[in-house]
């Protein structure tokens, strides 16, 4: 197949990543290039292409990036963007349009969602069953393909230093970091934060003034400093107080080992079950605390059989591939 991957146009896509959106957009677009498909991915300025995928930059939005897709020779585009336009001018395109649901139906797209599933060229894949639900009214029904982890770029490490936690995401209110270091101090666990900086005034107000030997924040950091600075840790924090789509973070804590305890967020009582986790109360502090010595305790070996059973990167892969195949059947 010929497929266009239409990123997010916010950041580039490359190491380290902005977020998780972007990482999948890369691993995506990757993997279907080792499937032997022609993969071009449309992408902000500054971006990295896998192996085997053409990279086309994007300098003048989403209403540059539609008239190259137009234009264009593909069989199947695949829109990874948080924008209105790919699905109000979906129709537009001449072959058929895969829009991945990455986030809860904000309301700037909620009236593109509605009026693209008249077309029957326009189609949706959710992250999660949580997305699919709360994304139903407006875009239908849609297929639900897991976000995956790769087993080689998330190694496995059998023993983490006891007393030590690690937290990881973009600093941002909604994502709870201070939570976490709530939820360390209290315990006393030392604490790995690792992510980008998304809002400077939250992390100097709520984040920076507890930052000491103990608690420790990273920067931003490429997928293998990030495995390591996880796969070193008793356990993952989870500390999402908006409803997670999905949460790519907890399948990586779990393949390198790292059983995770966290906030019951969104699509994260999906991912874990009580062999690899705990899941409490969003918000809830005290229980958190109370949670982390069991977890910590929990075998390494069945975080790590967890992630490869249900979130494969080649099972991802497999399951996009197989999706598009159906819909090219039925054009």
């Amino acid at each position: 197949m010929k497929i266009a991957v239409l990123a997010p146009l916010a950041f580039p896509v490359r190491e380290p990543f902005a977020g998780g959106l972007e990482k999948h957009t890369a691993e995506l677009a990757a993997g279907l290039a080792q499937r032997g498909h022609a993969v071009t991915l449309l992408a902000r300025p500054g971006s990295v292409a896998g192996e085997g995928v053409s990279l086309r930059p994007v300098t003048g939005g989403y209403r540059q990036a539609l008239g190259e897709l137009r234009r264009g020779d593909f069989d199947l585009v695949q829109n990874n963007s948080l924008h209105f336009l790919p699905l109000l001018l979906g129709a537009w395109l001449k072959v058929p349009l895969v829009t991945t649901l990455h986030t809860p139906p904000f309301r700037g797209l909620r009236l593109a969602a509605r009026l693209s599933r008249r077309r029957s060229t326009v189609s949706f894949v959710a992250i999660s069953e949580y997305i699919r639900n709360a994304w139903r009214p407006y875009a239908g029904e849609s297929e639900v393909i897991y976000n995956g982890v790769s087993s080689a770029h998330w190694p496995f490490s059998a023993r983490g230093e006891p007393q030590r936690a690690v937290w990881a995401g973009r600093i941002s209110p909604e994502k709870g970091p201070e939570l976490a270091i709530a939820a360390a101090e209290r315990a006393g666990y030392a604490l790995d934060l690792a992510g980008p900086v998304y809002d400077q005034s939250y992390f100097d107000r709520e984040i920076a003034p507890r930052l000491n030997d103990r608690i420790c924040y990273h920067g931003a950091l490429t997928g293998q400093a990030l495995a390591r600075l996880m796969g070193r840790a008793a356990v993952g924090l989870f500390t999402s107080v908006w409803e997670e789509p999905f949460g790519l973070v907890i399948p990586e804590m779990l393949a390198c080992g790292t059983p995770v305890a966290g906030f019951r967020s969104g699509a994260a009582p999906e991912l874990i079950n009580e062999r690899v986790g705990q899941l409490v109360e969003k918000g809830n502090v005290p229980a958190l605390v109370a949670a982390l010595p069991r977890v910590a305790g929990l075998d390494r070996h069945a975080c790590r059989a967890h992630a490869e059973r249900y979130f494969r990167l080649e099972a991802m892969i497999l399951a996009y591939e197989g999706y598009y195949r159906r819909i090219l059947m039925n054009v």
